[in-house]
């Protein structure tokens, strides 16, 4: 492997508009951001990593990968930044500006021995996203690699969790890449960089935090009391609003105290390992074949996964009736499809991988999901989230340790961009997202649409899954069982 840089043989043509940069989220990490952060220090050996790999056509220019990632980081202020701990570790750590800010240390260049297959390259990826990101500083890196089989390349950009969920991380995507096939590089608008100010004194941070943790209770407080406040002023409003609070309580409830379901072929293993596969299914597929079944994209998604793992199963010769699978819930409004941070809430449910019949899979499947959209269990997460970052970090990380383990696959479905993307000049043909597992939850599987295809990402942890590769497969496999009900149907 190389890490020489080309001189730049070629100059684009077009110039895009000034673009406004991304206003940075407060500088007290939000709850929901600092779960993940206090679960990599009580579990090392856990990841809390998000990825993309964009797929190029052509080779980069290293002058032209530069300037699209001086670009972004001019864009999302976030890139800049650095955590602090709070004081004593008494409450949320601080994003703040990192003097020492070095791109050369964040973006890297690998050249494959030519030509470089896709097993090749998911290999190394697989090495890259398997590394934990330096604490100490801004929580991101970025690798551009070339040597690609047919004069193509790859970008790969890794980013802590506790920077932005799967859906935020749009804000990222469009500072990276642009719209235009011949825009060169964003002209950002000239600011000044400023001194970085030096971190205040303790007591100065002390004082801040107990106005951060007073705020905080506020309001939470304030969330309390606005259901019976609305019931007082609107009874029946009011009613309606305490009925769904409770039954996402309730649901929430359900999710955490469902036992912990047993796979019989998930051997213990370090949550360290990685085997990175993909995969892409075109969206009018997937839309032909929900119509008929009058289902979701998403519950499309899950059914196929769950017969994979019955297929994946029954080939190991072991059956296993359920399996425990953890589903995001995107909780932004239509507004905020650029916001840094994490607003999203979680549900689980049970996978029927012990079912033969995928008609049946499939309906188990929807009358979950339509119970977690009623109940809406998936939004009280945030709201439980933030009340427990209120307690002393040393507690977060012993609950964080205790959730371990009690789901056996994740499954996450981040909507992307209907339209082709450029980058350093190159058109980016796929953007293949992966996310971190972890020791007790040996395979995650990540979907993202970008411009008429399901882009799908796979990690596994060989570790503790055998033969991780004929989940791709068996995938594909599950799909066509889903097109023949539809076809039926």
């Amino acid at each position: 492997m190389s890490s020489t840089r080309r001189p730049s043989t070629e100059r684009t043509r077009a110039r895009q508009p000034a673009v406004q940069p991304v206003p940075a989220p407060p500088s007290r990490m939000a709850a929901t951001d600092a779960l993940f952060w206090y679960a990599e220090s009580a579990l090392p050996e856990f990841r809390p990593i998000i990825a993309g790999l964009f797929g190029l056509d052509r080779a980069a220019i290293a002058e032209q990968i530069e300037a699209s990632v001086a670009s972004a980081i001019a864009l999302v202020p976030r890139l800049r930044q650095r955590v602090v701990e709070a004081p004593l570790h008494l409450g949320l750590p601080e994003w703040i500006e990192d003097p020492h800010f070095d791109l050369s240390y964040h973006l890297r260049h690998i050249s494959l021995p030519e030509p470089g297959g896709e097993r090749e390259l998911l290999d190394l990826i697989a090495a890259l996203f398997a590394t934990p990101l330096d604490r100490q500083r801004p929580l991101w890196e970025a690798t551009w690699i070339d040597g690609l089989a047919g004069g193509r390349s790859a970008f790969l950009i890794k980013l802590h969790h506790s920077v932005v969920d799967g859906v935020g991380s749009a804000a990222i995507l469009d500072a990276l890449t642009t719209s235009d096939p011949g825009a060169a590089p964003r002209r950002i608008p000239h600011a000044k960089r400023s001194r970085v100010a030096p971190l205040p004194s303790a007591a100065a941070r002390l004082a801040a935090l107990a106005l951060d943790q007073a705020r905080g209770s506020a309001r939470l407080a304030g969330r309390a009391l606005g259901v019976p406040l609305e019931a007082i002023a609107n009874p029946r409003e009011g009613l309606e609003a305490a009925v769904r609070v409770a039954r996402g309580l309730w649901g929430m409830v359900a999710d955490v105290s469902r036992p912990v379901a047993h796979d019989p072929l998930a051997v213990p293993g370090s949550g360290l390992s990685r085997r990175l596969d993909i995969s892409e299914v075109s969206i009018e597929r997937l839309r032909k074949i929900k119509s008929p079944l009058g289902v979701t994209i998403n519950d499309v998604v899950l059914a196929a996964l769950s017969g994979a793992l019955h297929a994946y199963h029954r080939e190991r010769r072991v059956h296993a009736d359920a399996l425990s699978c953890l589903v995001p819930m995107n909780l932004r409004g239509r507004d905020e499809r650029d916001a840094l941070g994490n607003r999203v809430g979680m549900f689980t449910i049970a996978l029927p991988v012990g079912e033969k019949q995928t008609a049946r899979r499939l309906a188990r499947i929807v009358e979950q999901t339509r119970a977690a959209k009623l109940d809406r269990r998936g939004a009280a997460a945030p709201l439980l989230v933030e009340a427990l970052t209120l307690l002393p970090g040393a507690v977060l990380r012993l609950l964080a340790r205790g959730a371990l383990g009690r789901v056996n696959v994740a499954c996450t479905n981040v909507p992307g961009t209907r339209h082709p993307r450029w980058m350093a000049g190159a058109r980016i043909e796929s953007i293949h997202p992966f996310a971190s597992v972890v020791e007790g939850t040996p395979l995650v599987m990540a979907l993202l649409s970008y411009a008429g295809k399901m882009e799908i990402g796979i990690d596994t942890d060989p570790e503790a899954i055998p033969d991780p590769q004929r989940i791709a497969a068996l995938f594909a496999a599950a799909l066509d069982e889903l097109e023949t009900l539809a076809d039926r149907a």
